[in-house]
């Protein structure tokens, strides 16, 4: 799947990816779960190749109004705020490159749009907001 541009790109209440090959270029949220049918939204991905480059101003590459699980795949994202959960974030696996560094653990941060997670490379290098 290849999204040229677009304001929301993948959107709905549970969002699983297990496989494929996704491009994203959005000016909100790339990958976007929210509460329509359920208080349960959630982003769960375990596989495929995924590329998520981000508009600048307040926007999220992955942004989950519940939980976000990485469990595998090979994920880039670029984005001022790459990974944000208003619930539970977990990096089980895979390989995840934000802003071009890779992680190895989904941390808590402050500033933006709120709740948002960036990737804790350490060096006391922010991966997102």
């Amino acid at each position: 799947m290849n999204v040229v541009t677009t304001v929301k790109s993948i959107e709905g209440n549970t969002i699983v990816i297990n496989d494929g090959q996704i491009t994203i270029y959005a000016t909100d949220d790339g990958i976007n779960a929210t509460p329509k049918v359920n208080d349960n939204a959630s982003i769960e991905v375990n596989g495929g190749t995924i590329k998520v480059t981000m508009g600048s101003g307040d926007t999220d590459g992955f942004d989950s109004n519940g939980n976000l699980y990485i469990n595998g795949g090979t994920i880039d994202v670029e984005a001022a705020s790459a990974l944000d959960a208003d619930g539970t974030a977990e990096l089980n696996g895979g390989t995840v490159t934000v802003n071009g560094e890779q992680i190895t653990e989904i941390t808590e941060s402050r500033g933006g749009g709120g709740g948002g997670f960036r990737g804790g490379a350490g060096r006391g290098r922010g991966t997102g907001h």
